[in-house]
């Protein structure tokens, strides 16, 4: 797994309370050539910033039936441009998400100062695949894991 560089996180803040939880929506993309990464926090996902690769990082903080939160993570396992494989891409993702995770705790200080609970709250990955075995959700603990 990549280190995590704080001085390498760009954040762009698209919210016009920051207070508001619901919704709150994180797009988490980066630049293979400088190793920056760029957080984009809104009520919507910033789909501007998606490109063919699809190696982006989309997450939102949603209620479960109890009221309870949790954070929801989606990942496009399957690449639209065909460079790599869908295993190789899931490999890449699993050795990556700490270190993604760790950019959108260390990109929003002010939700978890506000909110020091969430640091509890469940971290859920969805894996997006045309294949069953590669298609999946996985827990991924909490962010007082990162």
């Amino acid at each position: 797994m990549s280190n995590f560089n704080p001085n390498k996180l760009w954040i762009n803040y698209r919210l016009s309370n920051l207070n508001q939880i619901q919704p709150r929506r994180y797009t988490l993309t980066h630049s293979d050539e400088t190793g920056e990464l760029f957080l984009v926090i809104g009520s919507d996902f910033a789909y501007e910033k998606f490109t063919t690769m699809r190696d982006e990082v989309a997450a939102e903080w949603m209620t479960n039936s109890s009221g309870q939160y949790y954070f929801y993570v989606y990942i496009r396992v399957d690449g639209i441009d065909g460079t790599k494989s869908s295993t190789k891409r899931n490999e890449i993702f699993m050795k990556e998400l700490p270190l993604a995770l760790s950019a959108i705790k260390h990109g929003d200080p002010h939700l978890f100062h506000l909110y020091p609970q969430f640091e509890n709250a469940p971290i859920y990955v969805f894996f997006q695949s045309q294949e069953s075995k590669l298609n999946r959700t996985e827990c991924f603990g909490s962010f007082k894991d990162y």
